[in-house]
């Protein structure tokens, strides 16, 4: 690392996930901590981030028709407002400098996803949409990723090392994607796009459907026995 980073972590102040900032930190960046209602006087005059880490909330553990509704509220709001706010005044200094990155942490069971973790993987994907959405309207200045991961040790450690390789300057290639870390491994997520492409004379209807399903049945994502989202 040539110079000093200078790191937004939206945090909370206890919890798993504080933890993060507290290692990216002891990796040598500069961090900054704001909470969710933050305001541009919170950011210091002519302080121009490299990047900004926004972490997750404590997601309910429970099957989608037994998600309680007051819970989801507060906790969407949290995990999808405050990232865009804080994500959109970030961005905004950003484009004043040079530019930088933004990193949207999820955990790990909301993506791909798996059983009675309904809200987390909601709200997971949510994320990686508002990720992917401002790679491609900054993307000229401003770099934006998912990292999913769990919050323990290892974890966390490799997570550091990724966050301050994508808000440095080896890191300037590298937006729109989805990726998880651990202590040992590294995936890279694919991502929706199209990934076959039929056409018929004289337009479609149930049964001329039903045969083309059939026949891209090999391709189509599904769920593995266990429960969990496979490719």
């Amino acid at each position: 690392m040539s110079h000093k980073l200078r790191i937004v972590v939206g945090a909370a102040p206890s919890g798993p996930w504080s933890a993060l900032a507290d290692r990216l930190e002891a990796a040598g960046a500069e961090i900054l901590r704001l909470g969710p209602d933050a305001q541009p006087s919170d950011l210091p005059a002519g302080w121009f981030p490299d990047g900004l880490v926004a972490t997750p909330v404590e997601h309910q553990r429970a099957r989608f028709d037994r998600i309680d509704l007051d819970r989801w509220e507060a906790d969407a709001d949290e995990e999808l407002n405050a990232r865009f706010r804080l994500g959109q005044l970030v961005a905004r200094r950003m484009l004043e400098g040079n530019g930088g990155s933004i990193v949207h942490v999820v955990p790990a069971q909301g993506l791909p996803g798996a059983p009675q973790q309904g809200e987390a993987a909601i709200l997971g994907y949510a994320a990686a949409g508002l990720s992917r959405g401002i790679a491609l309207d900054l993307r000229d200045k401003v770099r934006a990723n998912t990292l999913a991961l769990e919050p323990d040790a290892g974890s966390l450690e490799a997570a550091a090392a990724l966050i301050l390789l994508l808000c440095g300057p080896k890191g300037r290639g590298i937006s729109g994607q989805i990726a998880a870390i651990d202590a040992a491994e590294l995936h890279l997520f694919a991502q929706s796009r199209p990934l076959r492409v039929a056409h018929r004379d004289g337009g479609w209807d149930e049964p001329s459907l039903a045969a083309q399903v059939g026949r891209w049945s090999a391709y189509l994502p599904g769920l593995a026995a266990g429960g969990e989202a496979r490719q």
